[in-house]
């Protein structure tokens, strides 16, 4: 790995000796040619801005999926009104990066259900893809001459309380051509619109998988309690741009800030990062970084103290390096995952301190499903391992490769505490880092062992399908 904590470090440590890295001395600074593709193909994206105005298909009318710009989102026609994405009446068509996509003024007449999907869907307010699945749906509408229609939280909001936009911004106190609009586009001049985006995205931090799995009455109260934190923010005069409202286990409200991977590397920007591998973490440990000035990162590692600097570039969601780069496929505050290139790593990079671990409850896994990932090799090339790990009050069930077991588990000592028959290792993990969709895990009792629990299924699959791919 030559960042040794990425391939980013070729230039940024290069004056630090490591051992078992290709030596890259020769490498240009040039930026490689990193094509933007299609979310839904993955072929060349060459679609061009939004400058070219075509011919309106009056058969036809615009949906769009709003919390940020929602891209790659199936589209479904609720034409028997069951708030259920049936198999039968999804389209074929998908939301493009705009969040838009066009469907027939026939099909308008139906409720809209749009699907964001884990590791498939993106969203213009960050980057990487979605970690999670969520609905939207809008109610039938009879106005199809509009020139778009929007489904939002708060078209959602509306229909699964069975009332109008009209009353639910009174009840919420919020301009109602706000919520009924693009307010991501509304944004650069009405000062209303920024609050309302900042609720958008954080509902959709509390929404459920499906439409039937809302309650009404509860998100119109978690809305209400944003709203009046945002209001607190606005006094004090903070950008509402750059925050997410989101609630613990605990279901405490707290503030995060939401990044692209351009923000996250601005100037003064503090993070830490380590490889989920476990040769390299062994070699290299946990590294401090701080962008010290546009475009220059400085490195610190804690294991022996040396401190290096070097350029780097942003491109897209990747941060490029002596020509190589790190694309990173997954953005949160505190949980931050990117692919190096050619190099067989996945890289945690972190807005706090990964030596300092999390609280960790008991409810933060009693009756939950989680999908643990994990380094299952002892060399520089990975060998990623899942397993299912299905929690009750006090028992989890692990099942991998076709087999499983039930074990005790508890939380001592702020670990999760996971009881094997004499003879095997217990897993005694304490959480180094956590957001809504990951845990960061490190094992107490191996040294440099990292791992982590996902959610979703289908984002856990992802993360193994590119940390293996990353590695051949």
């Amino acid at each position: 790995m030559q960042f040794k904590l990425s391939i980013v470090a070729a230039s940024l440590l290069a004056t630090l000796t490591l051992t078992g890295c290709n030596d890259d001395s020769s490498s240009t600074s040039t930026t490689p040619d990193i094509e933007n593709t299609s979310p839904e193909t993955g072929t060349p994206d060459t679609d061009k801005p939004d400058t070219e105005q075509p011919t309106p298909d009056t058969s036809t009318i615009t949906i769009q999926a709003i919390d940020g710009y929602l891209a790659n989102a199936d589209i479904c026609i609720d034409r028997n009104d069951n708030n259920v994405c049936d198999t039968n009446e999804q389209l074929d068509v998908k939301t493009d990066k705009n969040g838009k996509a066009e469907i027939s003024k026939e099909d308008a007449k139906f409720n809209i259900i749009v699907s964001a999907k884990a590791s498939v869907t993106s969203d213009s307010d960050k980057s990487g893809k979605l970690g999670n699945d969520f609905q939207y749906i809008v109610s039938a509408s009879d106005n199809i001459e509009n020139n778009t229609i929007s489904v939002t939280p708060f078209t959602t909001m509306a229909h699964t309380k069975d009332t109008t936009l009209e009353a639910l911004a009174d009840e919420l106190n919020l301009p109602l051509n706000t919520i009924a609009g693009d307010y991501v586009a509304q944004k650069e001049s009405d000062d209303n619109a920024q609050k309302v985006h900042a609720i958008a995205r954080s509902i959709t931090t509390s929404l459920p998988t499906t439409i039937a799995a809302i309650d009404a009455d509860k998100l119109v109260k978690t809305t209400t309690d944003i709203s009046k934190i945002l209001d607190e923010k606005i006094n004090n005069k903070e950008d509402l741009n750059t925050i997410n409202i989101e609630f613990d286990e605990k279901g405490q409200a707290v503030s995060k800030a939401i990044y692209t991977t351009a923000s996250y590397f601005a100037v003064n920007e503090e993070m830490w990062a380590v490889s989920l591998n476990k040769a390299y973490a062994t070699q290299e440990g946990i590294d401090y970084a701080k962008v010290i000035s546009a475009n220059t990162l400085e490195m610190t590692r804690y294991n022996t103290g040396k401190t290096s600097t070097g350029e780097f570039t942003i491109n897209g969601d990747a941060i490029v390096s002596d020509g190589e780069a790190d694309t990173f496929i997954y953005m949160t505050q505190d949980v931050s995952l990117a692919v190096p290139q050619n190099d067989g790593d996945l890289i945690l990079w972190s807005k706090k301190d990964l030596r300092q671990k999390e609280a960790v409850y008991a409810e933060t896994f009693a009756n939950k499903t989680f999908f643990f990932i994990a380094d299952d090799s002892t060399t520089y090339n990975p060998d990623p391992m899942l397993a299912t790990m299905r929690f009750t009050t006090d028992k989890v069930t692990i099942e991998e490769n076709g087999e499983s077991m039930e074990l005790s588990w508890a939380i001592q000592n702020d670990n999760l505490f996971i009881d094997f028959p004499d003879g095997d290792n217990d897993m005694n993990f304490k959480i180094i880092a956590k957001d809504r969709n990951l845990l960061i895990t490190e094992d107490s009792t191996v040294k440099n062992m990292f791992g982590m629990f996902a959610s979703n299924e289908a984002f856990a699959r992802d993360l193994l399908t590119k940390w293996k791919a990353s590695s051949k």
